[in-house]
């Protein structure tokens, strides 16, 4: 009874390790024109959304994104939306100005959903850290989703710096 209580406890410990999963290197078709490239997104906070154009709930909170990026301007995140289940770039174009999308909106490959360690259903976002490693997966579209995100954006600007972050505000809250 001992082992078993033993290797159960044993168990238990390693399944509450962290395993760090690094994001994926990429350069990928930006809906816009020209590239972008994992490496020009590393020593930032990065929020990476999976959507696509028929999804109902991505197009409800990239309306958020956007708000949560304007809030967040100035300080080291960026947000990126990788777009799957497109045919090219003239069919995501559009919905960019009907969101209102301020940040950059890529073409998506199954080489970085594999790298990102996969998608069940849209949205799939993560959170990636200055470190380029995946930090959280945040699967659909939950009403606490976006105070997590930022309170996760913080705690990674505050663990990467020196002097600490404060949470930003906005008139009203």
């Amino acid at each position: 009874m001992r082992i078993l209580v033993a290797a159960l406890c044993a168990a238990l410990l390693l399944t509450g390790c962290a395993n760090i999963q690094k994001a994926p290197e990429f350069s990928l078709r930006k809906v816009t024109g020209g590239e972008l490239k994992s490496s020009d997104l590393k020593g930032k906070v990065v929020v990476v959304d999976f959507w696509a154009t028929w999804c109902v709930p991505c197009k409800k909170e990239i309306p958020e994104y956007v708000k949560l990026r304007e809030k967040l301007k100035g300080l080291d995140v960026e947000f990126v939306g990788v777009t799957f289940e497109s045919q090219d770039v003239d069919e995501v174009l559009p919905y960019l100005k009907d969101l209102g999308i301020t940040y950059p909106v890529v073409m998506g490959t199954d080489e970085v959903d594999v790298g990102f360690g996969g998608h069940l259903g849209y949205p799939t976002t993560f959170l990636v850290d200055k470190d380029w490693n995946i930090h959280k997966k945040y699967l659909g579209n939950v009403p606490t989703k976006m105070a997590s995100l930022e309170k996760e954006i913080t705690t990674l600007l505050n663990k990467a710096s020196e002097s600490p972050v404060k949470t930003p505000t906005t008139a009203g809250n």
